[in-house]
């Protein structure tokens, strides 16, 4: 198991899927991340020191189970909240949104190979799941003792097929009657998944980030219609999320200038951003250090 203490060095660790992160405040501050290989299954662990606002796609060859570990009812799937009974399936290739504000907290992704558990997990869409009851806690369980037993040991061993294949008799009976949550009401809880999506199309493909309104011009939806899905998703309008991912970028930037004539100034309006001063001050909040001293560090 590795601990990190920066967000953005444990974010580039997580393994199995193509990831937008920012982090929504730091409770304590540590980051831990291990995985195993159990054959056909590869379990991944982690606990955050923080919220974290997430917009991924699975890049696994199969489909993957999202487990929250802690703070079940505090993490949000595609704009929905788990529970003890229900749990995340994301198929090969799918996009999927995970949000948990500003909390600490721990999950688990089981990645299943591709020819396991295609019959039960939906084809097309992530979707949350509700299962029978008792048998989410019990997935649980066998989770959190493997990682216990093995996380740390080499693999390949009898021990670790035995227990690839006691996660996969688990986990199958999580997904014998469980039934796909649809959104039901409303055509913008219809349409949210596609307007998350041109939005981080939009941020992506931008040289500086771009505005909410300019976010809402690109989905083709209003403003309001914006503000609505992203609090729904996230829990934070479009100005919150987008401010926070700014602050990653930027903090990514600072790290890697290695040039020792370069100031934070120079970095910061080389991705358009001219208020200095309001600036560092949310840095430093959201951080917990200058600007200056990242880029201090850097050039060190």
């Amino acid at each position: 198991m590795q601990s990190f203490y920066d967000f953005d060095a444990w974010a580039d660790a997580v393994r199995g899927a193509n990831l937008r992160l920012a982090c929504d405040a730091v409770e304590i501050g540590t980051w831990t991340l291990g995985s195993v290989d159990l054959g056909s299954v590869v379990l991944q662990v982690a606990t955050e020191g923080g919220g974290n606002l997430c917009y991924g796609a699975n890049t696994h060859t199969g489909p993957i189970l999202f487990l929250p570990l802690t703070r079940v009812n505090e993490q949000v799937v595609n704009g929905e909240s788990l529970d003890k009974d229900s749990l995340f399936a994301i198929p090969r290739g799918a996009d999927f949104r995970i949000s948990v504000r500003q909390r600490a907290h721990a999950w688990c992704s089981i990645a299943f190979s591709a020819e396991i558990m295609g019959a039960a997990i939906p084809s097309s869409a992530s979707t949350r799941i509700a299962c029978r009851p008792s048998s989410v806690p019990r997935l649980t369980r066998i989770v959190s003792e493997i990682a216990g037993a093995l996380i740390s040991r080499p693999a390949g061993s009898g021990a670790h097929h035995a227990a690839g294949r006691k996660i996969i008799d688990a986990a199958s009976a999580c997904l014998s009657v469980a039934t796909p949550s649809w959104p039901v009401c409303g055509r913008p809880r219809l349409d949210r998944a596609e307007i998350v999506r041109r939005a981080m199309a939009l941020i992506d493909a931008a040289a500086t980030v771009p505005t909410a309104k300019e976010l809402a011009q690109h989905a083709g939806v209003t403003d309001r219609t914006l503000l609505r899905t992203f609090q729904e998703t996230y829990g934070v309008p479009p100005k919150k999320y987008l401010m926070l991912r700014e602050l990653h970028v930027m903090r990514r930037a600072l790290q890697a200038e290695a040039n020792r004539d370069t100031t934070v100034a120079d970095v910061l309006t080389r991705h358009g951003i001219w208020e200095f001063g309001r600036f560092a001050a949310r840095y430093q909040k959201q951080f917990g250090e200058r600007p200056s001293e990242t880029l201090r560090h850097a050039q060190a």
